[in-house]
C-alpha cells in the first residue's frame, strides 16, 4: 500500500481507541508492530507520536490489563523506531466530569482538555524537533 501523501508530515499521532482492545491480543500486537514499522519506513524524518489509550470505568480487571499491555507495547514500539515520543493523557474514569453518561465517550469538557494536552504535546515536539 502506498502512503497517500506526496510530503511526509512533521508529526504523526498513532492513537488507538477502546474499541480496538476487542481483537485477540497478539493479532492486535502483530498489527501495530506492522503498522508502526510501515510509518517508519515511509516517513523515516517524521515523530511518531503514540497516546495512550484511556483507561474506561466501564472495564473490568481484564479488559484493564490488555489496554496497560497494548499502551506499554506501543510506547516501546514506537520509542524503537527513531524520532519519537508518547503522551499519557491525564484523564481517568476516576475523574468525575470528563466522560458522558455512558462512561466510554469523553464529553465537551473532556474532548477540550484532551484535546488541549495533545495539541501542546505536539506543538512542544515541533519545537524540540527544529
Amino acid at each position: 500500500m502506498a502512503v497517500l501523501f506526496n510530503n511526509a508530515p512533521k508529526v504523526a499521532v498513532i492513537h488507538l481507541g477502546g474499541n480496538d482492545l476487542k481483537v485477540p491480543l497478539k493479532d492486535l500486537l502483530d498489527i501495530m508492530c506492522a503498522e508502526i514499522r510501515y510509518l517508519r519506513d515511509a516517513w523515516p524524518e517524521t515523530i511518531l507520536i503514540w497516546t495512550d489509550i484511556l483507561d474506561l470505568g466501564s472495564w473490568d480487571l481484564q479488559d484493564r490489563r490488555k489496554m496497560r499491555r497494548v499502551n506499554r507495547f506501543g510506547r516501546v514500539e514506537v520509542s524503537s523506531t527513531g524520532k519519537s515520543d508518547y503522551w499519557l493523557p491525564d484523564i481517568s474514569a476516576d475523574e468525575q466530569g470528563f466522560f458522558r453518561p455512558d462512561g466510554v465517550h469523553l464529553n465537551t469538557l473532556g474532548l477540550h482538555f484532551y484535546l488541549d494536552g495533545l495539541t501542546e504535546f505536539v506543538k512542544r515536539n515541533l519545537l524540540q524537533g527544529m
